[in-house]
């Protein structure tokens, strides 16, 4: 009797064990669809994944485990290599994102085969830092833009916070050929 519970016991205790040890563990976010991965530190939640009825734009949403900070990350997919600054403004404009106003110059990074704009986005309510991507792949099938848009409450916004959105950033990489 006594074996058979503290061996249920034993594995009650794994199960808990190892739901406590996937918490804490990064998350990689592997879309071979739209062709981008990343890492999302221990404790996020993916709140929503839509994709259109095209099959030609996905957009995600996660969430802190403070519940402070979200992502949004939004891909499209194109038929050509798109020009960066036309997909920036574009989205900008976009009156439905409700972006605030930038703050300060884009900073600018190539990678090779993708590159990148970001910038830091802020109004009395919401500082946002964006970063935009976009393939440059001439002569594959397709090219894909993305927007990682990290979003927080004014009054949260912080040293500490600037510091995970770097971190997160720098994990995005596009898997495009």
């Amino acid at each position: 009797m006594f074996r058979k519970t503290g061996l249920a016991l034993l594995i009650l205790l794994f199960i808990f064990s190892a739901k406590g040890f996937s918490q804490t563990e990064e998350k990689i976010v592997d879309d071979f669809i739209y062709k981008f991965t990343f890492k999302m530190p221990a404790g996020w939640e993916m709140k929503d994944m839509k994709e259109t009825t095209d099959k030609d734009a996905i957009s995600y949403s996660f969430e802190s485990p403070d519940k402070k900070m979200t992502i949004m990350l939004l891909a499209f997919k194109l038929n050509s290599v798109k020009n960066i600054d036309d997909f920036i403004y574009n989205l900008e404009k976009d009156i439905s994102l409700n972006i605030p106003s930038k703050s300060g110059d884009y900073s600018e990074q190539d990678f090779g085969k993708y590159d990148m704009k970001n910038a830091h986005y802020k109004d009395n309510k919401f500082d946002e830092m964006i970063y935009y991507f976009r393939t440059k792949l001439p002569d594959a099938p397709n090219n894909y833009v993305y927007m990682l848009r990290f979003i927080t409450e004014a009054k949260d916004y912080s040293a500490e916070r600037e510091k995970s959105i770097k971190d997160i950033s720098a994990t995005f990489v596009s898997t495009a050929e």
